[in-house]
């Protein structure tokens, strides 16, 4: 209780210094500078961050590597920033996301390495806004955010939804209210950039975590921020937030919808099934992949659907343009230098482009070098002729999938955490081998559904029983809690009596990811 009330008092500070500080006036000048300085902005940051610290991981790993700061820097200057990371690459001097969590320990050739998370974290910079997830079987990641970087990263948000209309649409926002903070923090960018959000629709939440938002509302008021109350949805009811869009447009006003995917679409459908005319809404969504199948509901009603993609501990990695569809993006190479390697991914037999991160702000909230989070893509040159390459966004990633977390209706759920449920939890609990357990995440009609599959040879009677125990264990990890009422409240989990699926390399794996184009039906 102590540690809540410290959180959220810090918190409310954070947000309060927050609102004062003045914006960045122009977004697309702020931009192109970043872009023209990033390889000197990655050298003092490496210089100041890792070299300086030899607490940070990437200090060792540098040093095992025989790379020095000149080396680095003459590295950089001789062949470029992506090609001196993927030569870093080449060297060991990277962490995967199993080893940046310190799930497993960094072993390169004979040298052995533990991680903890938090001495990536930027020495350089006070954070002001904290966002932390814990629970009692895996640690969560803290990341701490800086007021430089808040009005960096709302410059970034802001030039890219100019593009899509930010300007003369009302603003609605459809994230979660604490604890996650993406809502929250989504309101008072659009009111500190003069777009105030019309309205905020979110699903149920426990009565102190909606007390809290409530709080937090009420001093962004007291501040002069205009900020809306989240309306709370029904359970598995999207078809408020349709009305409201309705409404909207029948009195001449289009609407621009930020949020995450499998929301976005079933508000589409809502609309679709009772007859509500939303055309001309634009959606800038996130958390999940914008499928052929999803987009194809938003087109059906007359929407547009463009993809954003984030990451916790790096903010934006990219934005879509309106030139672009589905799962690509205009890459944020100011603040975020990519790269990609092949591998198998992990709990699968399947090869992907995995990509890694490279931070370049001063005031990045996570520094490091070469880090993976378990997602896929493919890196290229922008297609479009959107006025973001003129600044020099000219780089985009493509085809992004996540192939070692469950994202779900924006939920981030490590593989491994999940794998010790279907492998030791279930079978304790109701028998079996852990090849007779298996989650699945596939494409449902209007959005990301979750199967849990259980061998029929258990002839166990009652699907709501594994099923409760199932969300109750999982309300025990990291991000569990959000992620259980996520889909509870969506009803997009479901248990299911049948034999686990096999891959194509005819093996049972424990789980079938979206992203990996694993899952079947």
């Amino acid at each position: 209780m102590l540690r809540e009330v410290r959180y959220y008092s810090q918190l409310a500070a954070g947000v309060a210094r927050w609102a004062r500080e003045p914006i960045a006036h122009d977004p697309s000048a702020l931009v192109r500078d970043t872009i023209a300085n990033r390889e000197r902005n990655f050298l003092a940051l490496v210089r100041d961050t890792i070299f300086a610290q030899p607490t940070n991981p990437f200090h060792t790993l540098l040093r095992w590597a025989g790379c020095s700061y000149p080396d680095l820097e003459e590295l950089v200057r001789r062949e470029g920033l992506e090609t001196a990371l993927e030569r870093l690459l080449d060297h060991g001097v990277y962490l995967t996301h199993d080893e940046f969590k310190g799930r497993h320990p960094v072993v390169r050739g004979s040298s052995r390495l533990d991680v903890d998370s938090a001495s990536l974290a930027n020495p350089l910079y006070e954070g002001s806004l904290e966002t932390s997830s814990s629970g009692s079987r895996s640690r969560g990641t803290v990341t701490r955010r800086s007021l430089e970087y808040q009005i960096y990263r709302e410059a970034q948000e802001h030039l890219f939804l100019s593009g899509h209309g930010v300007d003369c649409r009302d603003q609605v926002v459809t994230t979660a209210v604490l604890p996650a903070t993406g809502g929250l923090r989504r309101v008072l960018t659009h009111a500190r950039r003069g777009q105030p959000a019309a309205a905020w629709f979110a699903m149920n939440a426990d009565t102190h975590y909606r007390a809290l938002t409530r709080f937090m509302i009420l001093e962004l008021r007291c501040l002069g921020i205009r900020a809306p109350f989240p309306q709370y949805l029904p359970t598995d009811d999207f078809s408020p937030v349709a009305r409201w869009i309705a409404d909207r447009k029948n009195q001449g006003i289009a609407c621009l919808v930020t949020g995450n995917v499998s929301p976005a679409v079933r508000i589409v459908a809502a609309a679709l099934e009772q007859g509500h005319d939303i055309s001309g809404t634009s959606f800038v969504v996130g958390g999940e992949a914008l499928t052929a199948a999803k987009l194809a509901v938003m087109h059906r009603a007359g929407c547009e659907a463009h993809a954003r993609y984030t990451i916790s501990e790096f903010g934006p990695v990219g934005f879509g343009c309106r030139e672009m569809e589905g799962n690509c993006v205009h890459l944020c190479r100011d603040s975020l230098a990519v790269i990609s390697r092949r591998r198998v991914a992990p709990l699968s037999d399947t090869v992907v482009d995995s990509l890694l991160f490279t931070p370049l702000l001063p005031f990045a909230p996570t520094v490091g070098i070469n880090l993976e989070m378990d997602d896929a893509g493919t890196l290229g040159p922008t297609s479009c002729g959107c006025p973001l390459n003129a600044i020099g966004l000219d780089r985009q990633v493509d085809a992004i999938v996540s192939y070692g977390k469950l994202t779900g209706h924006g939920t981030s759920l490590m593989g491994g955490d999940v794998l010790q449920i279907l492998e030791s939890a279930l079978p304790a609990r109701f028998g079996g081998v852990p090849s007779d357990y298996q989650l699945v995440e596939k494409e449902g009609v209007a959005q990301t559904e979750i199967e849990l599959r259980v061998h029929p040879r258990l002839q166990l009677g009652s699907e709501d029983e594994v099923r409760r125990f199932f969300l109750a264990e999982l309300s025990r990890l990291w991000s569990g809690s959000t992620t259980r009422r996520m889909w509870t409240q969506s009803g997009s989990i479901r248990v299911t009596f049948a034999a686990p699926l096999m891959s194509g390399g005819r093996k049972v794996l424990p789980l079938h990811l979206l992203g990996s184009g694993q899952a079947g039906s």
